[in-house]
């Protein structure tokens, strides 16, 4: 699953880590980092974006994750999973925005 961590700092709990940006993580192991108080109450004030509902999330909800990426390899297997046209549009651009930093 896909989690992005809005804030400035990488949280770290119950063998978990989240930097800044998008992640992904097992549901298991975001369910483990959940139940340290401190996460819990980031996750309440919004710090954390994920798909709540277990639902296969939008191709907008999933592209405004992709922009705030930074792990190339992360998007290479996100793509492999991914079937939406414009989702995987959108991972090439920002594998080539990161892979290019200049242009």
């Amino acid at each position: 699953m896909l989690v992005q961590n809005k804030g400035n700092h990488s949280y770290q709990a119950n063998g978990l880590t989240l930097v800044p940006g998008t992640n992904k993580v097992g549901e298991q192991e975001f369910e483990q980092f959940l139940a340290h108080p401190l996460m819990a109450h980031l996750e309440e004030t919004g710090e954390f974006v994920y798909e709540k509902d277990k639902s296969k999330p939008s191709a907008k909800e999933v592209i405004a994750m992709i922009e705030d990426a930074f792990d190339i390899d992360m998007l290479k297997a996100l793509k492999e999973d991914e079937d939406r046209k414009t989702v995987r549009d959108a991972i090439d651009k920002r594998i080539e925005e990161l892979s290019n930093p200049e242009k």
